[in-house]
């Protein structure tokens, strides 16, 4: 998918368009090339613990999954170089220079967007965890009360 957004892009550029069409296909393909690397990290995470069904019903052996995640991160950073190229070519260095910081801005609020989204969801399920301990502790003090009542 991504190897097709990527010639729709340079159709696009050699053909002289609009910078706008050329933007909305670019934030596809960095969107596709942003899926193919966090699908890597996953299967990296994945190798490192990989779960019984994994390890029984996977048809890939550790040189097939090593060569294809090698093949397919070349093919992307020499996208990302065509890329460069390209936009360099026809709309200057200010403007690659430019879209890179604007992307560093834009991934550093996402990160910060899932950092809190995080802390917050571990602050509701330490919250849910102390009200269920709160909750059997004062059942414990109760029956142990009610025992020591009718002794």
């Amino acid at each position: 998918m991504a190897s097709t957004t990527f010639k729709g892009i340079q159709t696009l550029v050699n053909r002289g368009a609009e910078i706008e069409h050329v933007a909305q296909k670019l934030g596809q393909w960095y969107s596709f090339a942003s899926d193919i690397k966090q699908a890597e990290k996953e299967a990296e995470k994945e190798s490192e613990n990989p779960g019984i069904f994994k390890k029984l019903f996977d048809g890939n052996t550790v040189e097939q999954q090593a060569l294809n995640s090698v093949i397919a991160k070349k093919k992307l950073e020499e996208q990302e170089k065509q890329i460069r190229e390209l936009i360099v070519w026809s709309y200057g260095v200010e403007t690659y220079q430019e879209m890179i910081m604007l992307r560093r801005k834009i991934k550093a609020t996402r990160q910060e967007a899932i950092y809190k989204q995080r802390k917050r969801q571990r602050m509701l399920l330490d919250t849910f965890f102390l009200s269920i301990a709160c909750v059997v502790t004062a059942g414990i003090v109760y029956g142990t009360m009610i025992i020591i009542r009718s002794v």
